[in-house]
């Protein structure tokens, strides 16, 4: 019977010691939390490619380039996409060829005058 109650007892410190390390989390982390590392897909918001910043320095023409698809992780598949303004087609293709490389299955690639 003692054994039985300690087996009992060890079983449910185990099993609490184990929940109480885990983070509980609200619906909203679970739905809307970022579930992949885009640290690793290069970013055009808040450079000088970024489109907004483009057309606050005064640029009226160039090229804006898009690059969207799908990048895989093992067993996991994540929709990345990227855009980006440029002052020449020959930057913009570039920024194209750059994103290729991240994206392994891509829908979308163009660039486009502005």
């Amino acid at each position: 019977m003692v054994r039985s109650n300690w087996v009992r007892f060890t079983a449910a410190a185990s099993a609490l010691a184990f929940l109480g390390a885990c983070q509980i989390q609200t619906p909203s982390d679970l739905l809307f939390a970022p579930t992949y590392d885009t640290r690793y897909v290069p970013e055009t918001y808040g450079t000088k490619y970024d489109c907004k910043r483009f057309a606050e320095a005064g640029n009226t023409s160039g090229w804006k380039g898009i690059a969207g698809g799908r990048k895989y992780d093992f067993d996991r598949t994540f929709n990345v996409s990227r855009a980006g303004c440029f002052k020449t087609k020959a930057e913009c293709e570039a920024f194209l060829s750059q994103m290729s490389g991240y994206i392994d299955f891509p829908i979308y690639s163009r660039c486009q005058p502005i």
